[in-house]
C-alpha cells in the first residue's frame, strides 16, 4: 500500500513538470501567452514566416518594446529572447543554442529600436 501512494505522488509530481512543447506547424511564429485557467500556452503571432531568425526577430521586438523576455516557437523549436541572448532549444529542457551573435543581435536592434521610434513605441 505504502509504494501504491509514494508512486502516485510521484507520478503527480512527474506530471507537473512536463516540458514545454512546441508546435510543429510550418511558417508559424508563436509566443508563449496565459492561456485558459492562468496554464502557459503558445498563440500564433504571424504566419508565412520564413525561418528560426526570422521569428526570432519578431520575437525580439516584442522584448524591446515591452521590456520583458519572450518566449516563441518555430516548427517544433522553443525561442527563449531575454537581455542576455536570443536562443532556440527542442525543449524547455533541452540545451539551448545562439540564434545570432553579440554583433548581429547589436546590429538587428538598432534596426528595431529605428522601427519602434518611427511607430511612435
Amino acid at each position: 500500500m505504502r509504494a501504491v501512494v509514494i508512486g502516485s505522488i510521484l507520478l503527480a509530481l512527474a506530471a507537473c513538470d512536463r516540458p514545454l512543447k512546441p508546435p510543429t506547424h510550418t511558417g508559424v511564429c508563436w509566443r508563449l501567452a496565459e492561456g485558459m485557467n492562468g496554464a502557459q500556452d503558445f498563440k500564433p503571432m504571424t504566419n508565412s514566416v520564413e525561418n528560426l531568425q526570422a521569428c526570432a526577430v519578431q520575437l525580439e521586438g516584442l522584448r524591446l518594446k515591452h521590456k520583458i523576455p519572450m518566449t516563441g516557437a518555430y516548427q517544433g523549436q522553443i525561442i527563449f529572447v531575454t537581455d542576455q541572448e536570443i536562443s532556440a532549444a527542442a525543449s524547455t529542457k533541452a540545451r539551448r543554442y545562439p540564434l545570432f551573435t553579440p554583433e548581429q543581435r547589436a546590429e538587428m536592434d538598432r534596426g528595431l529600436e529605428l522601427l519602434l521610434e518611427q511607430e511612435g513605441r
